[in-house]
This record gives C-alpha cells, sequence and structure tokens, in this order.
C-alpha cells in the first residue's frame, strides 16, 4: 500500500439475519482481513449484519473502534438494527459501550429519505481520512458483499454497492469480503411520509454576521451597505449558480452552496474582501468585522408558503446559525463534518486545522469545530 502504517478502515457491508453457520465463516473472513492488514481503527456504522460482525472483529483484536450513526439512535436501532431479529440489539450495545466514540450525521429524526444514509457515509470515510492523514497512514475501506444480494434502497442512493462505488470513484481502496450465503429475511417499520413538494438535499451552508453593527451611529449605515454588503454580494455573484439561495436581513448572511470546495472558498474570499474596512465601520473601543460559520449536511428544500419562494430550512441550517457567534472576527469556523466533505472530496485549496469542541449557543450542545484558513 506504500505506507507502513497500519490503515484506518471504514466498513460497510450487507444486513443479514443473526446465528446461520454462514455467519460463523464470515467472521472467519472478517477476522483474517483485518488481522492481513493490521488494521487498529476503523469508523462506521452498526447496523445489523456485516457492520456489527466487523465491529466485533475490531474490538476482539483490540482495536479503536468509532462508530458513525446518521440520526437518532433510537430510530437507527428501530430501522437498521432490529429490521435483521431481535439477537442483533445486545451485540449492538455490546459494540456501543465499548466505542472509543459514537458520532452522530445528523441528531435528528430518520425521516425515511435516504440521504440521510449517504451522508452518514460520506461522514464515516471522511473521519477515517482525516484520522489517516493525522496519523501519515492511509484509509482504506472493508466491504462484505455478495453478488447475489439485492439493495433495499429504493433510490439506489444507499446501500453497500453505492458505498463501495463512491469510495473507489474518490480513488479508495475496496477490500471486499465475500458475505457467503447468510439469511436476509429483514423486515422493515415503515418509512415516515415526506411533506408534499418537498425533498431533501445534501449541502454546504454558510452564516456570516458582522460583530459590531448594532453599534454602528445612523451615518455609517449606507457606506455598511456599500463596502459591505456591496463586497459580499461580488463574492456570491462570481461563484454563479454555485450558490443556490441566499438572503440577509441586517447584517446577517445566509447562503447555500452546491460544493463543499465552492463554500470553502466562498468563505475565506469574503474575509479577504473585508479586510481593509475604513474605521468609520468599526465602532469606537470595539472589535468590528465578519464572523462566518460553515457546515455541510442534509437540508430541506421546499417552497415558503408564505412567500412563494424556494426555501432551505431545517435542524442543520439552525446549527450552522449557532457556529458563527462563537467564531472570532475575521474568521472562518467549520464543522468536523465539514472538514470531512473537503478531505474526501480532494480539496487542496484551504487548510482546516481543529481547534476541539466548542459549546454552541442556544442549547445547541457541543461540535467538533476547525478553522479554515489558506494553506501556508
Amino acid at each position: 500500500m506504500g505506507n507502513s502504517r497500519p490503515p484506518v478502515a471504514v466498513y460497510c457491508g450487507h444486513m443479514f439475519n443473526a446465528g446461520s453457520a454462514a455467519e460463523a465463516e464470515l467472521v472467519a473472513r472478517v477476522d483474517q482481513a483485518i488481522a492481513e492488514r493490521a488494521t487498529a481503527t476503523a469508523f462506521g456504522p452498526l447496523a445489523c449484519g456485516a457492520d456489527i460482525v466487523i465491529a466485533e472483529a475490531v474490538l476482539r483484536c483490540g482495536g479503536e473502534l468509532n462508530v458513525v450513526l446518521p440520526f437518532a439512535e433510537d430510530d437507527f436501532i428501530a430501522e437498521s438494527v432490529l429490521c435483521g431479529g431481535e439477537d442483533w440489539l445486545p451485540r449492538y450495545h455490546a459494540c456501543r459501550e465499548r466505542a472509543a466514540a459514537v458520532h452522530f450525521a445528523t441528531p435528528g429524526a430518520y425521516v425515511g429519505d435516504d440521504n440521510q444514509f449517504v451522508y452518514n457515509t460520506r461522514l464515516a470515510m471522511g473521519l477515517a481520512s482525516l484520522r489517516a492523514r493525522e496519523n501519515g497512514s492511509q484509509a482504506v475501506q472493508l466491504a462484505v458483499v455478495s453478488d447475489s444480494f439485492r439493495s433495499f434502497s429504493t433510490t439506489g442512493l444507499a446501500g453497500t454497492r453505492a458505498d463501495i462505488a463512491l469510495w473507489q470513484g474518490l480513488g479508495g481502496e475496496s477490500v471486499l469480503i465475500p458475505a457467503g450465503p447468510v439469511p436476509r429475511d429483514l423486515v422493515f417499520p415503515p418509512k415516515p411520509v415526506i411533506g408534499r413538494g418537498t425533498r431533501r438535499e445534501i449541502r454546504s451552508i454558510l452564516f456570516a454576521d458582522y460583530k459590531g453593527f448594532s453599534r454602528l451611529n445612523e451615518r455609517a449605515l449606507p457606506a455598511f451597505m456599500d463596502m459591505v454588503m456591496g463586497r459580499i454580494a461580488e463574492v456570491l455573484n462570481a461563484h454563479g449558480d454555485h450558490v443556490e439561495f441566499r438572503n440577509t436581513w441586517g447584517d446577517a448572511i445566509y447562503a447555500i452552496v452546491d460544493q463543499p470546495q465552492v463554500a470553502a472558498r466562498i468563505a475565506l474570499d469574503l474575509q479577504a474582501r473585508l479586510r481593509d474596512l475604513p474605521g468609520s465601520l468599526v465602532p469606537p473601543g470595539d472589535v468590528a468585522g465578519m464572523r462566518i460559520g460553515v457546515h455541510y449536511g442534509p437540508i430541506w428544500v421546499g417552497t415558503d408558503r408564505i412567500t412563494g419562494n424556494r426555501l432551505w430550512y431545517g435542524s442543520e441550517v439552525n446549527r450552522t446559525a449557532r457556529i458563527e457567534p462563537v467564531t472570532p472576527v475575521g474568521g472562518v469556523y467549520c464543522t468536523e463534518n465539514f472538514a470531512a466533505a473537503l478531505l474526501i472530496d480532494g480539496c487542496h485549496e484551504c487548510a482546516f486545522t481543529p481547534i476541539g469542541k466548542q459549546a454552541l449557543p442556544k442549547d445547541f450542545g457541543s461540535v467538533e469545530l476547525y478553522r479554515l484558513e489558506l494553506p501556508d
């Protein structure tokens, strides 16, 4: 593999029922695959079947398990653990309790959307890649798969084969482990019904505000609109259709961007354009300037029933709005999810430095944040 350090694994595989002779044979193949690569660290979910089998194997060899779940745990258990039978539940809890970390792609409910699983897959891949970069190693995908298996995804977006295609499309190496004839008599709960005219998309979200705006005097406001908001508009306009939605109120900016690397470029461009503001836009005795927070996640998109305009909304939008208040003036903070998305997309136009877990205002919990900046 061109690197002497053990690889970091991101894993996936088909769901199946527990307790068959075929499962015991699969366990031996999984153990062998992990031992051959000396894999000591792994990232992935804990669905019934392959996920739990791989997680158990990682723990059995003394490795570090990092669980990545797509949405609220109770919903995940109902949708992706119990569908294979009650026997998986104690095995799920045993793995979770011994995990070094449990990441939630989103803390919200399952809404019947395959994009929630796709987002979780991308996050697990990004987290594995981040760890591999820190370790000076490589990330490799472990996938339990069989040609005879059909996908339970109705959209084709999610599932083991989609995960393999995504990883290999990013240039990653996949280690394919034959599943064998494990039984797949899965029973899923009814899917939640999504509202009429509404869909989910995975996008980059940018929020910014101008600290010190409320202390500007009335005479300074026209200059603010011209020199601050005008420059912001020029940066957004320069990126054309990549900016799918924008809104503003007072000094605040909200934008939806199609690609993480474009969102990163916009955030850094905004700060670069606002570095030479005149003293009239800095209240006496204050520090003034733009604070920018960036996130990447699944968002609802539909129609605003009041205005008739397109509207992007949801808990991940609200979360992003809580990042910019903890960001220093002139800085750009992004979530771990955004940094992971940048890394697996091969973005080299910016650098991100971890700053640790930060408590967000208005009871939005604590999140791992990174400082986004230009590379040295």
